[in-house]
């Protein structure tokens, strides 16, 4: 690629994270949209794995339409992890957006992505000890397996030799080392704070965090969502 073309790639990218960073995913969209013939740039491709995900997760209402766009978002994230392995993006956003479109085929085939889900998130720590959500999405992961219910847990033995197994106290380590490394980095992670120390019986605990997740003034719909959630939880405690 000329240096000309790299310049102009680079400023998209930077219009692009910080349309994204804004909650206005829709409009960050049409500018990649021209380049995602570039298969062999991982910065390319897992920039449009995030929009594909986040429109279709909290912007699109018709589950066709975000069934739609969960395979786009799947296809994208593999050109991001196979151009480059050692993106902790591409891992990040592969783990990301396998674990949704896992969500429109049942319980099966996510109990069966369980694992690969988890390995990506895994290699995202590893290529980048200091990103913080690599350890928040793990965080979640273990969460989610810890209250996995009963008939999901019987299905998994079915599947696998050796089931996803996980603990509120595992979860918990994750959430607490993503704040150390980037205290307040997200909405999410205060919200899952609250929520594993509410599961652990620590009710002190979680009603710092929940307050914490719920006081906070935001626009973005993935912050909105955990506000909301952290308030609702806050009120029953």
């Amino acid at each position: 690629m000329a240096s000309a073309d790299q310049d102009q790639l680079k400023a998209i990218f930077t219009q692009v994270d910080e349309l994204y960073a804004a909650g206005k995913s829709p409009e960050a969209l049409p500018l990649l949209k021209p380049y995602s013939n570039q298969s062999d740039n991982a910065e390319v491709q897992w920039r449009l794995a995030r929009l594909q995900y986040t429109i279709g997760k909290f912007f699109t209402k018709d589950q066709d339409a975000a069934k739609k766009l969960s395979v786009e978002a799947l296809e994208a994230a593999k050109k991001a992890v196979a151009a480059d392995e050692r993106s902790c993006f591409a891992h990040k956003w592969m783990g990301i957006v396998l674990g949704w479109s896992s969500d429109f085929e049942g319980s099966k085939m996510k109990i069966e992505n369980a694992y690969i889900v988890r390995d990506h998130f895994l290699k995202a720590v590893e290529c980048n000890p200091n990103d913080p959500v690599s350890y928040h999405l793990l965080g979640l992961w273990c969460y989610k397996v810890a209250e996995m219910p009963w008939l999901q847990r019987k299905l998994a033995e079915v599947i696998f030799t050796a089931p996803p197994s996980s603990s509120y106290e595992e979860a918990l380590g994750h959430f607490v080392k993503a704040e150390q490394v980037q205290p307040g980095f997200y909405v999410s992670n205060w919200l899952y704070l609250g929520k594993t120390y509410s599961q652990l019986g620590k009710k002190t605990d979680a009603r710092e965090w929940l307050s914490k997740a719920a006081g906070v003034k935001s626009e973005d719909p993935k912050d909105v969502e955990a506000m909301h959630e952290a308030a609702v939880l806050l009120a029953k405690l």
